[in-house]
């Protein structure tokens, strides 16, 4: 985050007088009142929610008194004078902008009326700027933490987006357009400007704003008017879900958004149960109830626009290839021309930094009649395109590979709500046809679910602490970053065993007297404790003695731990039998932003479910199974893998082991010796290459993408 303005600091200073002051307070109707802004913004995820709190509220005055400056300073408010508190509530009256009207921001802010001094002064500040929305929504984004706008969904768009958007909506400058979850109007400052390119004088109160936050009304109004020289703006609170047609006076040319991007699991039970079922209603169609608050952003918008209206939407991409995107996609296909989608930056920096949400903008027009030969634009952004350009490739003027990305164009008429759309942004140009399903070569496992990881993995000291005999442990690969190359060996172990890192797991114990564990610690220093337990070095099941496993047993039931309570524990028996997993020859990772990487495991470590373990189910001998890696860590397979697997909101790309199964692979046995024994040598060098920053891993990379290449077209 960059340095706070001198504005901000003007801010945080007085904000930081009044949470003080806030601290303090006797006044249970503002305590209520605060508590309850705190829940329903997110701030009681925060360590400090009411200095938050205090900060927001001097925005808001700082807001609404640069407000009032620009009425006053068109002769439609008097000064602001030294009771700026009746002055701010005289004007909602005066000049009929709600944006004034008091709730418990002002309450808070009113506190301490002194700490408000410099803020009042610096009101002309923000009417100096060239881009108030950009400017207002900085501020707000650098008062109010990512952690607590995550609640909300709210993430400020940027505005080489916002300005795309608007320049394809807007054709004539006359349109009615609607801004649901509008912020700080980023979206609607981008089609004012564009209403002004294209027609004299055009009418602020033709963009309507809507959002469930007071402070985002008082940002967008302020935003808007300081755009403006005297047109009224068209904002209001309120659930957008809850808004209808009527209450616009008709519907609208136009629907722009950057809905909230809060998760199902972020909403209540009782709110996300009322809008799916008004979802379901509204369309007369099945929506999942996992669905995320901009799916239902879109369905509701949609009544709002007249046939032949234009939508655009910036929202995460991860609906293309969920299945609960599968019912929006349908709504998508049946209701709409699809005109274009536009994916920003998979591989890179996500448009909304903090927000690390992978960006994907929609280009729809309400369907007249169904053209099955309509083509749908398919638009990856891996640099960084002019708007010309990009609307270039919206519209229709380019396609194939470009200097910035690449445009697929497909029929819409092609297109399956049940497949993974991301697929068409990274289309394949090699035939898989001839390759072999994984599964007819290997098996994918997850790895082993412990349910408290840092309770069942342990460093060698706390074994030798607790006086844990190895034969009922089992060697782990900790995570993905205990394998950051391509191989795993047993020097590997060595060195993060030597490290303090964790580096065995509680696994070879098969049977125990759960009941009497409770009653073991006073008996157990004189060694009467016995257990069933699985030696690696032994055939069948012995009785031994070891009072520092049974202890620390025990203590996994203590209140301090609770290793015994959580969900997978409680469903095993005896708890603290975990899952069985033999030592896979192959782990690979299976969320990376930066593909699978897929790692030969060369000792008897299992893996836990951060990774997945591969397990070779036909003969196969050393020189075959390296082939094999070689071709699994190409490029050109990991492009094969991201088609099916998913791409999560954070950006990060995912596959689960019955998609992993499915992915077609080169199999080394059809292959003549040569070839195999020039693909487990490029893999030998990559996994070289992995541990000498001297080398480059990615040059070995293109060496064997160069051999498939030969090997594929023979």
């Amino acid at each position: 985050m960059s340095a706070p303005t001198m504005l901000e600091g003007t801010i945080q200073s007085a904000g930081d007088e009044i949470y003080q002051q806030l601290t303090q307070i006797v006044d249970s109707s503002i305590e209520d009142r605060v508590e309850e802004w705190c829940k329903s913004h997110g701030l009681l995820r925060l360590d400090n929610p009411l200095q938050i709190v205090a900060r927001q509220a001097v925005f808001n005055v700082l807001l609404k008194a640069t407000l009032h400056e620009h009425y006053h300073q068109r002769g439609h408010l008097p000064e602001l004078g030294s009771d700026a508190r009746q002055a701010l509530n005289d004007a909602e009256e005066l000049t009929g902008d709600p944006a004034f009207k008091e709730y418990i921001l002002d309450e808070v802010a009113w506190l301490k009326k002194d700490a408000l001094n410099d803020v009042l002064a610096a009101r002309n500040q923000l009417q100096l700027t060239d881009d108030p929305a950009e400017e207002i929504g900085r501020i707000f984004e650098g008062i109010t933490p990512q952690k607590s706008r995550r609640k909300l969904g709210q993430f400020r768009t940027p505005k080489t987006i916002a300005d795309l958007m608007a320049d394809w909506l807007i054709k004539n400058g006359s349109e009615t357009v609607l801004d649901p979850g509008m912020g700080a109007c980023a979206l609607s400052a981008a089609v004012y400007r564009e209403k002004q390119e294209k027609k004299d004088e055009p009418s602020l109160s033709d963009i309507h704003g809507i959002d469930l936050d007071e402070l985002a009304l008082v940002m967008g109004a302020t935003t808007l008017t300081l755009m403006d020289h005297g047109n009224p703006h068209s904002l209001c609170v309120g659930d957008f879900l809850e808004l209808e047609v009527n209450d616009l006076d008709g519907e609208v040319d136009a629907v722009i958004s950057n809905p909230p991007y809060s998760r199902h699991h972020e909403l209540s039970e009782e709110y996300k149960s009322r809008v799916n079922s008004q979802a379901e209603h509204e369309l007369g169609r099945d929506v999942s109830a996992l669905s995320p608050m901009y799916a239902y952003f879109y369905y509701h918008a949609a009544q709002f626009l007249k046939p032949g209206g234009r939508m655009s939407f910036i929202t995460p991409s991860e609906y293309l290839e969920t299945s609960y995107g599968e019912s929006l996609k349908q709504f998508l296909l049946d209701e709409f021309d699809i005109n274009a989608l536009v994916l920003f930056d998979r591989n890179d920096d996500s448009k909304f930094e903090e927000a690390m949400t992978t960006s994907l903008v929609s280009f729809l027009e309400k369907t007249k009649g169904t053209d099955d030969n309509e083509l749908t634009r398919i638009v990856r952004v891996d640099g960084n395109p002019s708007e010309e350009e990009l609307l270039a490739a919206v519209t229709g003027d380019v396609e194939g590979e470009t200097e910035w990305g690449f445009v697929n164009a497909v029929r819409q008429s092609e297109l399956e709500s049940e497949e993974k759309w991301t697929v068409l942004f990274d289309p394949v140009d090699i035939d898989t046809s001839e390759l072999t399903p994984l599964s007819e070569l290997a098996t994918v496992n997850r790895g082993i679910a412990t349910g408290k990881n840092e309770y069942f993995c342990l460093t060698q000291s706390e074994v030798d602490e607790w006086g844990i005999d190895e034969q009922y442990l089992s060697k782990i690969i900790r995570n993905s970053r205990s394998v950051p190359g391509y191989d795993y060996t047993d020097e590997d172990w060595q060195e993060e065993r030597d490290a303090g890192r964790e580096v065995w797991l509680l696994y070879h114990i098969t049977e125990l007297n759960a009941n009497t564990i409770s009653q073991s610690i006073p008996d157990a220093a004189s060694g009467n404790e016995t257990l069933t337990a699985y030696s690696s070095d032994e055939s069948e099941n012995v009785e031994v003695k070891n009072p520092g496993l049974v202890e620390y047993l025990q203590f996994g039931m203590s209140d301090e731990i609770e290793a015994h309570d959580g969900y997978l524990a409680r469903n095993r028996n005896p708890w603290f039998v975990v899952d069985r997993r033999d030592p896979p020859p192959i782990v690979l990772t299976y969320m990376s932003r930066n593909g699978t990487r897929f790692i030969r495991n060369e000792t008897n470590a299992r893996n836990l479910s951060n990774l997945h373990g591969m397990y070779i189910d036909v003969e196969m001998d050393e020189t075959q199974l390296k082939a094999l890696l070689a071709y699994l860590n190409s490029e050109f397979a990991s492009k094969v893998v991201r088609r099916s697997g998913r791409t999560y909101s954070s950006g990060m790309d995912k596959i689960e082991p019955n998609e992993m199964e499915g992915v077609p692979v080169l199999d080394p046995r059809g292959l003549n010796n040569e070839t195999v024994g020039e693909l487990a040598a490029l893999f030998d060098e990559l996994r070289e290459a992995a541990r000498d920053d001297a080398l480059s891993t990615a040059e070995v990379v293109l060496e064997i993408d160069k051999l498939l290449q030969e090997v594929f077209d023979k």
